[in-house]
C-alpha cells in the first residue's frame, strides 16, 4: 500500500507492505507531474513494515530512478531495518541526488533535512 502527498518541492511517500505493479501505476505519473511543474524536488520516502518490492515493481522501480533522477534534490529514506538503509547507501553512486537514511524514530529530523 502507498500514500502519496505533495507540499512545495517535496513529495512525502509512505510505503506499507510490499510495492507492487499497482502502486507504481500511481506513484509514477504523480511524480511525473511534479517534476513537469518543478526543476528540482525532494523526496521523503517512508517504509513501515515494508516487504520489499514485487518482481514488476522492481522493474517499474529501475525505471523511475533513471527517468526522474536529474530532477530529484534530495531523497530522505526512512525505516527500520538494516536492510534499507544498505539500500539507500548502494543508491548513491547510481543517483545525484542527496540520500540520507533515517530511522523511523527519526522522522522529524528527516522531514527538517528533507524541506531544509
Amino acid at each position: 500500500m502507498i500514500s502519496l502527498e505533495s507540499k512545495g518541492k517535496t513529495i512525502y511517500t509512505i510505503v506499507e507492505g510490499k510495492l507492487d505493479e499497482e502502486d507504481y501505476k500511481e506513484l509514477v505519473p504523480f511524480l511525473e507531474r511534479k517534476v513537469d511543474f518543478n526543476d528540482d524536488i525532494n523526496w521523503y520516502f517512508e517504509m513501515k513494515d515494508f516487504n520489499g518490492w514485487s518482481p514488476k515493481a522492481i522493474w517499474n522501480d529501475l525505471q523511475l530512478d533513471v527517468d526522474c533522477d536529474g530532477n530529484l534534490n534530495k531523497i530522505a529514506m526512512v525505516g527500520n531495518k538494516e536492510w534499507e538503509e544498505w539500500l539507500s547507501r548502494l543508491m548513491k553512486p547510481f543517483s545525484d541526488s542527496k540520500i540520507k537514511y533515517f530511522d523511523l524514530d527519526e522522522k522529524k529530523k528527516a522531514q527538517q533535512w528533507i524541506e531544509s
